[in-house]
């Protein structure tokens, strides 16, 4: 059945005004009263929901959008970074009462203009404050060049006034829709461009629900325009809506709990001083079977007991937290650095060769010779040693972590402030190998 306008007096302004439903509803998944909520819709037969009464659903609306605001500032305060949480929260009180007016005005307690004019002016209030929202739950930053788009709402206020467009329901259909399909793209648009560069998959099923409910908007202002040629239904158009509003909430939820795991596990993998990645993290990424070609750098700063020792040990923290940073700089953050522990760091070189390593180690230690690092008006002088080795044949990481060791030691010995490289002959390694191989045997049998 084409879309009417009888229903357009209801439905349109719900439609927007009921846009911020779903956001409401991301920490209300977790509750049993959602679950009750979203029973009752899916719960009714098609042909019963083709005629669900006005009236209930502007009961449910408001409802919904309160409980889910709750929900929202629940989550808000279990995630205190998600500070747009707050701003989705107050978006959907906002189109609660919006809906609670229209409601009034279904039952005769509220004039209609009274009604068209406040939500008119409210719902694309309410949107800018949802974007800000989604703004700093995503980017985790300020909503600053978000806030420009207040000029939307006053604009339409302007012209309300002006015109009386809200007492036409074509037009204030067409408004509402406009509102809604906009910054539901917008919404899709700043989700999708993942602006931190973060490896979170819940913001495709994010973007698409927003996709989707802009592209509900559009079909729906089709309908108003022309409805002999959108076949668009009422209650089609509305579970539409709630399906992606509760869609939104659950992956906004998804979003930031992904996120917070994220961290989570970032904290376990980086020392907390350095900021570099740690011994857990390393051991992690480096392989069981060395390849060939692959090589492992254990680097050293020289008599760091003695800067501790002379200048206290926040002047070693100071030291330490410079070489890992001037490395980390070098390198790039893609290195497979970590600091291994004390004042001793480890690299892994996955494909390199003999000279390329030992280039790479030299450089390090220049670079670290170099540095100027100043405590409490003292300049400390740093220099490190590392041990270079390079895997001729497939070898254990283990023994190639021994034999890089062995090569620390000797440029210690040697004085010092020095790359030695541990010579590995193939026969040896295939031996070694071997040795390894008859020992495992023997502690199965």
């Amino acid at each position: 059945m084409p879309m009417t306008g009888g229903w357009w007096r209801f439905v349109l302004p719900l439609c927007v005004e009921g846009d911020a439903a779903m956001h409401g509803a991301a920490g209300c998944v977790q509750q049993s009263a959602i679950f009750a909520l979203l029973s009752l819709v899916v719960s009714v037969p098609p042909g019963r929901l083709m005629h669900l009464d006005l009236a209930t659903i502007l009961i449910l609306h408001p409802l919904s959008l309160t409980v889910g605001a709750l929900c929202f500032l629940y989550l808000r305060f279990r995630s205190r970074r998600s500070r747009g949480l707050g701003k989705m929260a107050i978006a959907s009180l906002v189109l609660a009462a919006a809906s609670v007016l229209a409601g009034a005005s279904e039952q005769g307690v509220l004039a209609y203009a009274t009604w068209t004019y406040t939500t008119s002016i409210v719902t694309p209030i309410a949107y800018v404050l949802m974007l800000a929202g989604l703004t700093n739950v995503v980017t985790e930053d300020r909503a600053g060049r978000v806030w420009w788009l207040l000029a939307v709402p006053a604009l339409i206020t302007i012209a309300a006034f002006l015109t009386e467009f809200p007492l036409v329901r074509e037009y204030r259909g067409a408004v509402f829709l406009t509102c809604m399909g906009g910054f539901s793209a917008a919404c899709g648009a700043l989700v999708l461009a993942d602006p931190k560069c973060q490896t979170l998959t819940s913001r495709y099923g994010l973007a698409a629900a927003f996709g989707f409910k802009a592209l509900t908007a559009m079909a729906t202002f089709g309908a108003l325009l022309r409805p002999d040629v959108f076949q668009v239904t009422p209650a089609g158009a509305f579970l539409v809506l709630i399906l992606c509003q509760f869609a939104i909430a659950m992956f906004v939820l998804i979003l930031v709990q992904e996120r917070a795991e994220q961290r989570l596990i970032a904290l376990t993998e980086t020392d907390s001083l350095t900021g570099i990645r740690n011994r857990h993290w390393m051991m992690d990424r480096l392989p069981r079977q060395a390849a060939s070609g692959s090589a492992y750098v254990i680097i050293d700063i020289d008599h760091f007991k003695q800067v501790n020792d002379q200048y206290g040990h926040l002047a070693g923290d100071a030291v330490l937290t410079a070489v890992a940073q001037a490395m980390t700089d070098l390198l790039g953050e893609e290195a497979i650095l970590a600091r291994m522990g004390g004042e001793e760091f480890g690299l892994y070189l996955p494909d390199t060769s003999e000279v390329s390593a030992l280039q790479a180690a030299e450089h390090l230690r220049t670079r670290i010779a170099s540095l100027s690092i100043a405590h409490e008006g003292t300049t400390i002088p740093v220099t490190l040693s590392a041990g270079v080795a390079t895997a001729p044949l497939p070898m254990s990481v283990t023994q190639l972590i021994a034999r890089a060791d062995e090569a620390l030691y000797a440029a210690k010995r040697s004085g010092r402030n020095r790359v030695v490289e541990a010579r590995l002959d193939a026969a040896a390694v295939e031996g070694a190998a071997a040795f390894d191989r008859i020992m495992l045997t023997e502690s199965f049998a």
